[in-house]
């Protein structure tokens, strides 16, 4: 629990290098304060048993496939209109931001194939069914959303399970038809899917666009771009960095002096270039730390939906500054916090070990 308080500390300790502008960096600390109050929450409830956990993910499936089925029909409603959206760089339309919804949908996921491995049901053995057609469902749905970051997370946390079931099962064959699977589904997904195929399109050429020069105007562009500011300022001071309240002016002012064609200037896209830029290699290495020590602490790693959990969140903070907003706090610490408080019960730690 404690080493939650890392994420917190790292933003904390850099107030030393503030300079004038206070509200930058209190906004930060503001937007860290979960990883404080959250695991203290938790440290005051009692722990969770199979049966509350595997009900809350149950529920989790239920809504996402309620909420997921109005964004369809929506879709179907201007099909027209959405594609020609997509093929704008525009998302889909969902509840509040298109990007946390498709990895809280990944989540989802992973989250079915967990209950429908532990054949679970909360009353009737027919539930089971209805467990795996929602799984279904939102798998398909993903890919009908059409989100890079969300079916870039699920497929990192299918690759890895996938991988670890052939090690430890040893049916080699099973196995490679899984990944196969994993490959052709993207596949098919584009020849028969108008939104991934719009979506796919798009981002072929945003990237051409970003490739020839000319990407001030396209959201993939601005992505890569915003990689690249991170890293300079990360070269510029890679022991502490520039400070977590500084981070914003200095990219402002990196964007105006190399790229002044971008009339938004974006924050580096990836939460560990983010780290790097702000915090230097001091914050970075507890960050690292922070990040992975719950995975492999007691062998929690060997949880099914844990370990699928933490691929999603790990590469979302590849391609997303995750836990630089307060919805993607509170997903990333719920979720850890709820899993390591029924992980860590004696019976459970046994199966673990």
């Amino acid at each position: 629990i404690l080493i939650f308080s890392f994420y917190f500390l790292i933003v904390l300790l850099s107030v030393w290098q503030t300079e004038g502008n206070w509200q930058p960096w209190l906004e930060r600390i503001r937007i860290k304060l979960p990883f404080i109050a959250l695991p203290i929450a938790f440290l005051g409830l009692p722990r969770f048993g199979d049966r509350e956990v595997k009900g809350l993910l149950y529920f989790l499936i239920c809504f996402l496939t309620v909420v997921s089925m109005g964004v369809s029909i929506n879709y179907g409603l201007n099909f027209e209109e959405i594609n020609n959206q997509i093929s704008r760089g525009k998302p889909m339309p969902v509840p509040r931001n298109h990007i946390r919804f498709s990895i809280l949908v990944g989540v989802g996921i992973i989250g079915g194939i967990y209950l429908v491995l532990e054949q679970y049901y909360y009353k009737n053995k027919i539930e089971k069914t209805g467990i795996k057609a929602m799984t279904i469902f939102l798998f398909l749905f993903i890919h009908v959303l059409s989100v890079k970051t969300g079916i870039l997370c699920l497929y990192t946390a299918l690759g890895v399970l996938s991988i670890r079931y052939i090690y430890s099962s040893r049916r080699y064959l099973m196995g490679a038809l899984l990944m196969i699977g994993l490959i052709s589904i993207p596949v098919i997904s584009y020849l028969t899917i108008p939104s991934f195929k719009q979506k796919m399109r798009y981002m072929h050429y945003d990237l051409t666009q970003y490739a020839t020069g000319n990407g001030e105007a396209y959201a993939d562009a601005g992505r890569l771009t915003s990689l690249k500011v991170g890293w300079e300022i990360f070269k510029s001071s890679p022991i502490f960095g520039v400070g977590a309240g500084n981070l914003r002016a200095v990219v402002n002012q990196k964007y105006k002096q190399k790229y002044p064609g971008y009339v938004e200037p974006l924050m580096p896209h990836s939460q560990f270039i983010y780290v790097l830029a702000g915090m230097g290699l001091f914050g970075f290495s507890f960050f690292l730390v922070a990040l992975f020590f719950s995975l492999f602490y007691k062998k929690a790693y060997q949880n099914t939906f844990f370990l699928g959990v933490y691929c999603v969140f790990i590469t979302a903070f590849v391609v997303e500054h995750t836990i630089e907003n307060a919805v993607g706090v509170g997903t990333f610490t719920f979720f850890l916090l709820l899993l390591l408080n029924h992980l860590f019960l004696p019976q459970n730690i046994k199966r673990l070990s």
